[in-house]
């Protein structure tokens, strides 16, 4: 066990060196002794001792008292004082100094070794309290930040889902009020919302509970060998089918094909929210290029677009949920796309990065590796 360090302030030099004699004795290391208090303050900046002996009767413009209040607030050292002055003044600068202990002179080893000894152990003591409450405050701290996401989160959420709700509840109520004044054509418009309005509400209760599942480590992760070109292509297929505007889905392959391990609903995911977002963001048509390029360790995922792009200063926030950019106008969407997007990525050990301009378009180039790192297996679930 290390020696306690101990830094002697004492201007009566015969007196110093008993001092220095006595705390060897009795098994301490005093590591420097000085005479004034400005020196003091020095001393223990320099030899960062465990404790500081201080006479409160010092030559120079500072006494003990006040160098041992600098000491303790710079420094958080227990400062004992050693004096021959009992007044009632003295006192009560002592007690406003809040010091660690109080030896007079003429001293014996014992008072002196059970004043040092209480003073270290107070000192320890005080040190853990305040370390505790620090501690305590900063998780008080983060339950309350959480506490905060959480409920920004569902009045997120709330409002997300009062858009298709308030779809569907509109078009039911026109066609309980005027079914027997509407045409064929507008009962079939308005049946038409309310089918539109379901699909989105499932969509995004089926984006939510993916985040959900992914922020409390719940998302099933099952990487398993994929055709992924086959994959891809079914995918392109689908959406090319199900187009309402001028979209052209184009499937591009380089590289030389492999067989890749990943999880295949997730990675359903990941493609579904690119193309929507790649479809969604191009209001006027125009072609949407799926690029699968087949490195020597990592399959490169691109989807571009030529849509209207996201704006400089939402660069930073694009994988932040509900965060949408200030262009997309009356665009419908909840900012949930590539937030998931990213989740499934992060899954997959691979990387994902966004490179647009505003009104030009977008690319989004997903890098996954062929296989999962061994731990993989292990941690089952993420």
């Amino acid at each position: 066990m290390p020696q306690t360090k101990i830094v002697v302030v004492e201007d009566e030099k015969l007196v110093a060196e008993d001092l220095r004699e006595t705390l060897e004795l009795l098994g301490y290391a005093v590591v420097d002794s000085v005479a004034t208090g400005e020196a003091a303050i020095l001393a223990a900046s320099v030899t960062q001792p465990d404790l500081v002996l201080m006479d409160i009767r010092l030559g120079g413009a500072m006494d003990g008292i006040e160098a041992a209040s600098t000491i303790q607030a710079q420094m958080d050292l227990p400062v004992v004082y050693l004096t021959a002055n009992a007044d009632l003044p003295t006192l009560e600068r002592v007690k406003a100094s809040e010091p660690y202990g109080y030896v007079l002179k003429p001293f014996n080893e014992k008072s002196l070794a059970t004043t040092i000894e209480i003073a270290l152990s107070r000192h320890k003591a005080e040190t853990a309290v305040r370390e505790n409450l620090q501690t305590l405050h900063q998780e008080q701290t983060a339950i309350q930040t959480q506490l905060q996401n959480q409920s920004d989160y569902l009045s997120l959420v709330a409002h997300e889902l009062r858009n298709p709700l308030t779809a569907i509840a509109f078009a039911a109520d026109v066609l309980h009020r005027e079914e027997n004044n509407l045409s064929a054509s507008k009962r079939q418009k308005f049946i038409e919302r309310i089918q539109a309005a379901a699909q989105s509400l499932n969509a995004l209760l089926e984006d939510i509970l993916v985040l959900e599942r992914a922020s409390t480590n719940r998302l099933e992760y099952t990487p398993t060998p994929l055709d992924l070109v086959t994959f891809c292509t079914e995918m392109v297929e689908t959406f090319q089918f199900t187009s309402t505007q001028a979209h052209q889905f184009t499937l591009q392959v380089d590289g030389p094909v492999q067989t890749v391990e990943s999880d295949e609903k997730l990675l359903w995911h990941l493609l579904n929210n690119l193309l929507s977002n790649a479809t969604k963001y191009s209001p006027h048509g125009g072609e949407i290029l799926l690029r699968l390029h087949f490195g020597a360790d990592h399959i490169q995922i691109q989807v571009e677009d030529k849509g209207i792009g996201i704006p400089d200063y939402a660069l930073t926030e694009l994988f932040v949920p509900f965060r949408r950019a200030g262009n997309v106008g009356t665009i419908p969407g909840t900012g949930l796309g590539l937030s998931i997007v990213k989740q499934c990525v992060d899954l997959h050990h691979g990387t994902v990065d966004v490179n647009s301009q505003e009104g030009r378009g977008t690319v989004v180039t997903v890098s996954l590796p062929y296989h999962q790192p061994p731990n993989t297996a292990d941690a089952g679930t993420c």
